[in-house]
């Protein structure tokens, strides 16, 4: 059933307002810095806006972390940690390992990085297993060095974003996992650095 007016408004102006304060300050000094508080609506559904909110901020902080910071490795502890978080599963195939389990696509486009960015399958399952079943799947190329490197230097800056796809599965699967939608939910990412 579709919400009433005035608790659909009510609902997206907390959460505009909520999404306007994101800042990325992995690196900052957090002293002294005082946000304002939302007087909320009382009509807003707080449990929708946090949801939106917290799965808005772990994507755009995971597509905002510097390739040298955000690898394979750590968007796998990303999932992992979520995994952690709302008693799902996470299994994550790496390096050889991916040929040995017939992944070689994912391992072709990862094998030329360093040894601690080795290519990865991350492989999330949540829900109950006689549930409708969704899967999402969100590419996960934490840096494309555009192959010989190709691409002139001026668009090189933004290929930490190519891992976009990863970021936002990962944020939608944090959604449906607090909600606790009735699914079987399973989020496939290959986490690769393309070094060739």
């Amino acid at each position: 059933m579709a919400p009433e007016p005035e608790a659909r408004l009510a609902t997206q102006a907390a959460l505009a307002w909520s999404l306007a304060t994101y800042s990325f300050d992995r690196y900052k000094s957090r002293n002294g810095r005082v946000w304002p508080k939302l007087v909320w609506p009382r009509a807003a559904d707080r449990a929708q806006v946090g949801r939106c909110h917290d799965a808005t901020v772990l994507a755009r902080d995971l597509i905002n972390t510097p390739a040298a910071d955000l690898g394979p490795a750590e968007l796998a502890g990303a999932a992992e940690r979520l995994a952690v978080r709302f008693g799902a599963t996470c299994r994550v195939i790496a390096g050889d390992g991916l040929l040995a389990e017939n992944y070689p696509a994912i391992h072709a486009v990862g094998r030329a990085a360093a040894t601690h960015r080795r290519p990865r399958l991350i492989d999330l399952v949540w829900g109950d297993a006689a549930a409708p079943r969704v899967t999402l799947v969100g590419k996960g190329v934490c840096f494309d060095s555009g192959g010989l490197d190709l691409k002139p230097s001026s668009n090189m800056k933004l290929m930490k974003k190519d891992m976009g796809g990863a970021a936002h599965v990962l944020g939608l699967a944090s959604m449906i996992m607090e909600a606790g939608l009735n699914l079987r939910l399973r989020v496939l990412i290959p986490a690769v650095e393309n070094a060739v």
